[in-house]
């Protein structure tokens, strides 16, 4: 028996500045799916030269984490914190009671350009944690677990997940999976967590019976039961438990 499909989305494209992004969450299907509030997926060719920068802009009472899969990133906020991550790294902000922050391609990729792929998703905060100082965490590839097994790599960014703890700072928990073609997985999330996954490219075959592809969002009821994975192509997603 496995945990039942809520709803599969469709991310439509929205625009952010010059750029077209996907964005999952909120959609007019579904405003949000607690805790998380916002789900923005890039994937973008930047050519030698022309770069990509998102302006200084404030953040309060959440936390705005990109997870780069492909390119590399900078960021710079009102803190003083000024740093790059890469591909398969994290940039964990808890914006607490408010912070300003910019991003852009940095300086070594607008040189070369490239695929600049990634995801931001906006984690709420529990009211008693809204107006905490601000911080901000870069997390590196080497600091961040992995679950290795035939076809499937999983780095548990936060939260927990079959026993591996992220680490960044948080009890949710979201995860980068990659399976290669026709790789099998069994996740076995906690039953009392909103549970999901988006889909950045590939294609999977969910609980045996279900086809679910790049683009799509997929969220679960909540129960105490496992979900299958079996990627009919190869396949990147972000994994999602919170409550």
């Amino acid at each position: 028996m496995y945990r039942h499909i809520h709803q599969i989305i469709e991310a439509p494209f929205v625009s952010l500045g010059p750029h077209q992004v996907r964005q999952a969450i909120p959609t007019q299907q579904l405003e949000q799916f607690s805790p998380f509030i916002l789900l923005h997926h890039f994937d973008l060719t930047i050519q030698a030269g022309e770069g990509f920068k998102v302006p200084p802009h404030p953040h309060r009472g959440f936390c705005p984490i990109t997870y780069m899969f492909n390119g590399r990133i900078k960021h710079k906020d009102s803190l003083g914190n000024e740093e790059s991550i890469g591909s398969d790294e994290v940039q964990w902000i808890n914006a607490g009671s408010g912070l300003l922050h910019s991003e852009e391609a940095d300086e070594a990729f607008t040189l070369s350009g490239g695929r600049f792929q990634g995801i931001q998703l906006w984690i709420n905060l529990p009211a008693s944690e809204k107006m905490n100082p601000p911080s901000y965490l870069a997390i590196r590839k080497n600091q961040i677990p992995v679950i290795e097994e035939e076809g499937v790599r999983i780095q548990i960014v936060s939260g927990t997940l079959h026993d591996q703890v992220g680490p960044a700072p948080s009890p949710v928990t979201t995860a980068m999976m990659y399976l290669t073609s026709n790789a099998s997985y069994t996740l076995h999330p906690k039953n009392n967590e909103h549970v999901a996954i988006y889909i950045l490219e590939g294609a999977l075959q969910i609980n045996e019976t279900t086809n679910a592809s790049s683009n799509q969002f997929v969220s679960f009821e909540t129960a105490e039961n496992p979900i299958a994975l079996h990627a009919t192509e190869n396949t990147k997603l972000l994994f999602l438990a919170g409550q």
